[in-house]
């Protein structure tokens, strides 16, 4: 199973202190390809920056196909 490893960073209002602060929330998630489109929608669509992404398996030094 081809997956993808996502560094998001997603402004959070919940935890701030003021109106006007926001503070980032950054996370690391696994998506399986054929919803990566789906996911990275999603993080756009709350304002948030995807920082890093790297194409992975279930299993250490296994071959993806590319």
């Amino acid at each position: 199973m081809r997956l993808f490893k996502i560094t998001a960073c997603i402004p959070c209002p919940d935890k701030a202190r003021s109106q006007r602060e926001l503070q980032n929330t950054y996370f690391t998630k696994w998506v399986p390809y054929h919803s990566w489109f789906a996911e990275q929608q999603r993080i756009m669509k709350q304002g948030g920056r995807i920082l890093k992404v790297e194409l992975a398996t279930g299993r250490r030094q296994q071959n993806c196909g590319n």
